[in-house]
């Protein structure tokens, strides 16, 4: 079911991903549609298109110098974190706003914890391979 945040209605049959109203039916802090989701497939959902981010920075090595790429991974850290934390508080708006958008909840929660848990991971894996150098 796709519900709009803007209306918090529910739309069963949206036209060109948009309400009747013609709001947009697309979120990007939940890295997607407004479509119903649970919260464990929307946070496997963002933790791999972190997880896609970081190899895809961590392949721009051949093109980048060394002390840049470091940089822009710090980058996406802050970047992943930020998105995480946005999404949280979107969940939490969500939920205490009531009415359809409260539906969905779970699929900005599950984007949150995996945006966080993506950033966290990256975050961890800098300082481990800090300590081996």
């Amino acid at each position: 079911m796709w519900i709009c945040p803007y209306c918090n209605t529910a739309v069963p049959n949206p036209v060109n991903r948009k309400c009747p109203n013609g709001h947009g039916l697309a979120d990007p802090i939940v890295l997607g549609f407004t479509v119903e989701q649970t919260a464990s497939k929307s946070f496997i959902k963002a933790f791999l298109i972190c997880l896609a981010a970081a190899v895809l920075v961590i392949l721009s090595r051949s093109f980048l110098p060394e002390k840049t790429v470091g940089h822009v991974l710090g980058m996406a850290l802050v970047f992943f974190i930020a998105v995480g934390v946005v999404a949280l508080l979107r969940a939490l708006k969500w939920k205490r706003q009531g009415g359809p958008v409260t539906r969905l909840a779970p699929r900005a929660l599950g984007t949150g914890l995996g945006c966080l848990v993506a950033g966290g991971g990256l975050l961890a894996l800098g300082f481990g391979l800090d300590m081996i150098r």
